[in-house]
């Protein structure tokens, strides 16, 4: 059991009987994401929106893992399935938070089972560090990190020279590692929606995931600046899809790309309002949906 973790659930009229759990990404905790407040003003009736605060979440992620992660959520998801016995439970993430989901639902473990996932920015950490470091700071960044490992020390943190100034927060050797991902294996735990996989990969991540029969809403913005320029975003969402419905999984019509929307979706108007009518819609569907049924 983990003590001090917290989840904030946002207040409706009427009570709730079904939940959508929310995990941020990198550097982000309660309401640091721009839509969460109109989004969970305009939920069906029958959902709460909570948001759960992790051990890792605002800058705790850099000493954390998508393995603790996991374990904290189901904590949080079995809270909730005997607060609301009855009840739909989602899990929604936002960026790094989609690795969260995505680990959650294919990585070996009991936990509790879901009703649905929802991948919002769901974009590769190592691609999107190649953004913004030189060959040669990633380069020295992983072989840093990798004597470290060697040495005994993967959990301490490294020199802030080499973490802040890419993600904004310090550090450990091992996370580092899970983010950059280097190759030729990229074998780093985080490294879930990279664009350079082949098949096989694609399979264990995706197609892992429809094994589970898990229902999945995909939400890729077209204008995310942490996805390189030659990232086809559209063959990517449509790549992952096919794989996911393959093994036996339900991918939601809504899933695609946001036009015009940014990595957190900051954008007003019609952006807003189209993210925020495909995430209702595949709530709805997944309210109507008879428990271990996919549709």
């Amino acid at each position: 059991m983990s003590y001090r973790l917290v989840a904030f659930e946002h207040t409706r009229e009427s009570p709730a009987t079904n939940t959508l759990l929310f995990i941020s990404g990198l550097n982000d905790g309660l309401l640091t994401i721009p839509y969460l407040a109109y989004l969970s003003s305009h939920l069906p009736p029958s959902f709460s929106f909570t948001e759960v605060l992790l051990s890792s979440s605002y800058s705790g992620w850099g000493t954390s893992s998508l393995t603790q992660d996991a374990r904290e959520l189901a904590e949080c998801v079995t809270y909730f399935r005997e607060l609301r016995p009855e009840g739909k439970i989602v899990l929604m993430g936002n960026s790094t938070g989609c690795q969260d989901v995505m680990h959650y639902l294919i990585s070996d473990g009991a936990r509790p089972k879901v009703d649905g996932a929802i991948l919002q920015a769901p974009v590769s950490d190592r691609e999107a560090m190649r953004i913004v470091l030189s060959e040669d700071e990633y380069q020295q960044s992983v072989e840093t990190a990798q004597q470290w490992v060697h040495d005994g020390k993967g959990e301490d943190v490294l020199p802030s020279t080499i973490a802040f100034p890419v993600f904004g927060a310090r550090c450990t050797a091992n996370r580092w590692l899970s983010l950059a991902s280097p190759g030729p294996e990229h074998a780093g735990e985080d490294d879930l929606f990279s664009s350079d996989f082949g098949d096989e990969r694609v399979e264990r991540v995706f197609g892992k995931a429809g094994k589970q029969k898990a229902r999945l809403l995909i939400l890729y913005s077209s204008h995310d600046r942490s996805v390189p320029d030659t990232v086809d975003k559209a063959a990517l969402v449509k790549r992952w899809g096919i794989c996911f419905v393959a093994a036996g999984g339900s991918l939601d019509a809504g899933s695609g790309i946001l036009e015009g929307a940014g990595h957190t979706v900051k954008e007003k108007g019609e952006v807003l309002e189209n993210f925020t009518v495909r995430v209702v819609g595949f709530l709805e569907r997944v309210q109507n949906a008879a428990p271990g049924k996919v549709q």
